[in-house]
């Protein structure tokens, strides 16, 4: 198979799309890892350890099963988001829906985690899952060649230095 060049206006797309998805990949990476941190220093918490090896036991379709509960849990707090919204109070309305999301995907993340092995022994679910995962990680190799995702990872590596920077200049005062 040979390559094409590409025509005017893929290429157009492809740079208008390249900036946006490699910030996003960069702030999806950060976030993964910060979150992954908090919840496994959260599930050094005796009552969370015994919780967690109870999770960890479950068969393949209760550990599926289990990924309503976060769902359930912060429907209260997205129904209060637009709430908010409703009643004009809108960047309250996002700081709430905000804050749902990332405490739903720390607790999803970490029930993947805990829950991968037996989820993986369900047929469809494993198949559906390297497809998943192999999508991912071709279209992640595309977007970390570019130029875009090592400028903004270069951004924000300097930003964050500057920050520590920063708050160890005002913790020194």
């Amino acid at each position: 198979m040979t390559d094409r060049p590409l025509s005017p206006w893929r290429r157009v797309l492809r740079g208008v799309l390249a900036v946006p998805a490699a910030l996003w990949m960069v702030l999806e990476e950060w976030l993964w890892d910060s979150l992954v941190a908090l919840t496994r220093w959260v599930a050094q918490l005796p009552i969370f350890r015994r919780l967690e090896a109870a999770i960890a036991r479950l068969r393949p379709y209760p550990a599926m099963l289990l990924f309503v509960v976060p769902w359930l849990l912060l429907l209260p707090a997205k129904l209060l988001s637009f709430w908010l919204l409703g009643t004009g109070k809108k960047l309250l309305a996002v700081g709430v829906f905000v804050v749902a999301k990332v405490i739903g995907t720390a607790i999803l993340a970490r029930l993947f985690t805990l829950t991968r092995p037996a989820l993986l022994q369900i047929a469809w679910f494993a198949r559906l899952y390297l497809w998943f995962t192999g999508l991912r990680d071709r279209l992640y190799a595309y977007v970390r060649g570019l130029r875009a995702y090592q400028l903004a990872r270069r951004w924000l590596a300097a930003a964050r230095d500057w920050a520590r920077t920063a708050w160890l200049w005002l913790c020194r005062r």
